[in-house]
């Protein structure tokens, strides 16, 4: 089977988890016997229509990932009146009512406040953890013995100064962009804790035993998760707030969730195929 792939966000990010969320992808297509024909992002290709682009393809996968909030990149859904299309892995937080994800025949939302938004414009989704829990690259990284206590992440919302009419904006805490994913477990694994902004720092600090503690990001994603594991008490509206709640063990709620999650994502890839056969 042929298979299109849209919301491949290896292709123009050096984000770690960008790097192995779309590598765990191509995992699970050659697990289940897939042909990726071509990748793209969620922006269509200059010159073409969705049309044309899914057009050689016998389904399309798309990687909803962190792109489906507040409006953004909507438009993708057009791919779902051309094959059958399946949306897994995805945030949808705030988005306007849009007939087009009627059209889609399978999907997963990556924690229960986006499964939430989906269920309120009517669409039936599963709850599956984010993908990058089921990469085998995280999987079969050594963890180092840490050298500091509390390590900090940065955020993908900026902290902001003016002065007068000169503007400032930074991300304090270390960037998750790396030459190599394994660089930036490295720099995670320096730490006996860590207090985290990054959605895909925590999933990573869940599956190396690392105690943290997280605060708000751009979209509910880190919220949702934290829920879904059962400990949403590790997670504040602030940096300074999750800082002082940094805890010193790791807590086994998050060690039985990321145990559990490489089966729940393997099925949620089943069904997706299996959703993409019988359409």
């Amino acid at each position: 089977m042929k298979v299109v792939f849209i919301g491949d966000t290896s292709l123009n990010s050096r984000h770690f988890g960008c790097q192995l969320v779309c590598q765990t992808f191509r995992e699970q297509f050659a697990r289940l016997g897939l042909t990726e024909i071509s990748s793209h992002t969620m922006e269509l290709p200059t010159g073409r229509t969705w049309k044309e682009v899914v057009a050689p393809a016998d389904c399309v996968i798309i990687n909803g990932e962190g792109s489906l909030h507040h409006g953004r990149f909507l438009s993708v859904l057009d791919v779902a009146k051309y094959k059958p299309t399946a949306l897994v892995n995805c945030v949808y937080q705030e988005n306007p009512y849009d007939e087009r994800i009627k059209s889609l025949i399978y999907v997963s939302a990556r924690e229960s406040l986006s499964a939430a938004a989906l269920k309120e414009h009517g669409i039936a989704c599963d709850v599956t953890p984010d993908v990058l829990f089921a990469s085998q690259r995280l999987g079969a990284f050594v963890k180092p013995e840490p050298r500091h206590d509390l390590g900090r992440t940065d955020n993908a919302v900026k902290n902001r100064f003016s002065l007068g009419p000169i503007r400032f904006s930074w991300r304090p805490g270390f960037s998750p962009k790396v030459a190599r994913p394994e660089d930036y477990l490295a720099k995670l694994c320096q730490y006996r804790r860590l207090c985290i902004g990054r959605f895909h720092a925590a999933i990573a600090a869940s599956r190396l035993g690392i105690p943290f503690a997280t605060w708000d990001s751009n979209t509910w994603k880190t919220r949702g998760l934290m829920k879904d594991m059962g400990v949403e008490h590790l997670h504040f509206d602030d940096y300074e707030s999750a800082k002082e709640h940094v805890p010193v063990e790791f807590d086994p709620r998050i060690a039985k969730f990321a145990q559990e999650a490489t089966r729940r994502i393997e099925t949620m890839f089943d069904r997706a195929i299996q959703a993409v056969r019988a359409a």
